[in-house]
């Protein structure tokens, strides 16, 4: 999802994870699936409740036992800590309402999160390689630039701890086994319905027929996305292969720029314009981050599963490489890719999923939500092409917009 040059936002559980060195670290502000609000980050402020000290499980009450036995069910760290970083917005409160509990208290753990976007995870690895966070929940986007510098553990060497990776289709499954997505969706153009006379069936359609357009920020994922759409569209190339951005940013300048009446800046005030009809489309934009207006019953329609290419995103766990407490970080990953945990994220962020034995809950499929088979139709773009151009683009977009 998207991401922004910021801060990054800490949450005390019991200790906070200390970060620092960021501004040494020339990695450029570039992440994938975010979600928040109008605060440094994109990402809303409000912060999940800690169920942690009264003992609360955050699940059914079954606590999330999927029948799966692995070397790790009498494991007891004995209080130890464990440091994670999440993702933003509903990513991060999911973990922290469902996940971190259950971990907690299953194997006697003391958690402390940290909020980032996938950029800054990435920038805290290397600005500390000896003493780097112990787990990751980043966008598969962070996991291009991790096999490069090889700073995660393959998790498909350790089936023993994490058995569940092995029943994790092969295409959620990134780069040799170092991360895999505990769920999926699509970065799309969002409508106000109450604006269009009918609904756009194509990209091209919803950047050229738009009265009043929010653009998406060239420092979240989603200006790449869109520079890379608008090139798709106009050379007839695969989104997935290295585009000619030259001919996307013309076709930017004549079809989509003259539409463009905003930039928002953060998530909470781009759904406030979208709802309040300010704007008629924002473009483009993370499905979960609507699901909550979804649920609203508000005026928007994500649209999904568009001409040219639907775009995917695929939000991931990873253990980093010099973990102080490798076990426990393999754990977690563990159960964040079970499919209890996947089912509850689905119907709490109306996602989809990945494992074999998990199912999409009816309010993400009546959402729309993304499953393992629609997922096909979705591409990646080529990461390694936007992480070598992204400075160079972002001076023109910025420029045009």
């Amino acid at each position: 999802m998207p991401d922004k040059d910021s801060g990054i936002e800490s949450h005390k559980r019991r200790t906070v994870l200390k970060v620092g060195g960021a501004s040494a670290v020339g990695l450029s502000g570039l992440a994938g699936c975010l979600t928040g609000g109008d605060g440094g980050s994109g990402e809303e402020t409000t912060e999940a409740p800690d169920t942690t000290e009264d003992g609360g499980n955050g699940d059914d009450g079954d606590d999330g036992d999927d029948g799966t036995t692995s070397a790790n069910d009498d494991m007891d760290f004995g209080g130890a800590e464990l440091n994670v970083m999440l993702n933003v917005g509903a990513i991060s409160t999911v973990h922290k309402e469902h996940l971190i509990p259950r971990v907690e208290e299953k194997y006697n753990l003391n958690i402390n999160t940290t909020t980032a976007v996938t950029t800054e995870q990435l920038t805290q690895v290397e600005a500390n390689p000896d003493n780097p966070p112990d787990v990751l929940i980043p966008d598969v986007i962070g996991f291009d630039r991790a096999a490069d510098n090889d700073w995660l553990e393959p998790l498909t060497d350790h089936t023993d701890i994490v058995p569940h990776i092995e029943k994790i289709d092969d295409k959620f499954v990134h780069y040799d086994g170092i991360g895999a997505s505990w769920e999926v969706g699509e970065v799309l153009p969002v409508i106000n319905t109450q604006l269009w006379d009918s609904t756009p069936d194509s990209h091209a359609s919803v950047m050229q027929d738009s009265n009043s357009t929010a653009a998406v920020p060239f420092s979240w994922s989603g200006g790449p996305y869109l520079l890379l759409m608008a090139s798709a569209i106009a050379t007839g190339e695969p989104f997935d292969s290295q585009l000619d951005v030259d001919a996307g940013f013309d076709w930017l300048e004549e079809n989509f720029a003259p539409n463009v009446s905003s930039e928002y800046g953060g998530v909470a005030s781009a759904k406030q314009q979208l709802a309040g009809g300010n704007v008629d489309t924002l473009n483009l934009f993370w499905d979960y981050m609507v699901f909550d207006m979804f649920q609203d019953d508000q005026p928007i329609d994500p649209l999904f599963r568009l001409e040219p290419t639907g775009i995917a995103f695929a939000e991931s766990v990873g253990v980093t490489r010099n973990s102080d407490n490798m076990d426990a970080a393999l754990v977690y990953a563990n159960e964040c890719l079970s499919p209890w945990f996947q089912e509850t994220a689905s119907e709490q962020m109306g996602s989809g999923v990945t494992h074999e034995d998990a199912e999409v809950s009816d309010v993400a499929l009546e959402f729309g939500a993304t499953t393992s088979d629609e997922f096909d139709q979705l591409t990646f773009p080529d990461f390694g092409y936007i992480w070598d151009n992204r400075d160079d683009w972002a001076e023109r977009y910025n420029a045009l917009f």
